[in-house]
């Protein structure tokens, strides 16, 4: 009985894992991508340990969604295998996060862009940070 618990949890952990190590990377790559457009930045080593953390933020926060959208369709692998509409809620329920987020972060000066940030109109919020 045992080892089937354990065999459950490792078919959990095994994507749950995947997903939080390439949104990781993948993030910290975007990151650094987009750094210059923000005020203060310092160069690649000075700017790292910013970008660094925010690439953990957004991993987790991609994590969660992936967990809440694995819970619903009840299977940690049943995310690769949804319809086209399930991932444009996914896209929205992000999308949605990121606009609240980074208006705060904007609000209470944590971060601001410099003049050759695209901005979308009416949310006040960079192009880039949004993708």
């Amino acid at each position: 009985m045992k080892r089937k618990h354990q065999s459950d949890m490792k078919s959990l952990l095994l994507p749950s894992g995947a997903v939080l190590m390439i949104g990781f990377l993948l993030n910290l790559i975007w990151e650094k991508a987009q750094a210059p457009l923000y005020q203060e930045y310092s160069g690649f080593f000075g700017h790292f340990s910013i970008c660094f953390i925010a690439s953990i933020v957004d991993a987790l926060v991609l994590l969660l969604l992936y967990n809440l959208f694995a819970m619903s369709n009840h299977s940690p692998y049943r995310p690769l295998y949804v319809k086209l509409r399930q991932y444009g809620l996914l896209s929205f329920a992000s999308g949605v996060i990121t606009v609240y987020f980074y208006n705060w972060a904007l609000a209470v000066e944590q971060w601001v862009y410099t003049d050759d940030m695209p901005m979308v109109p009416l949310i006040h919020v960079g192009w880039l940070p949004l993708l």
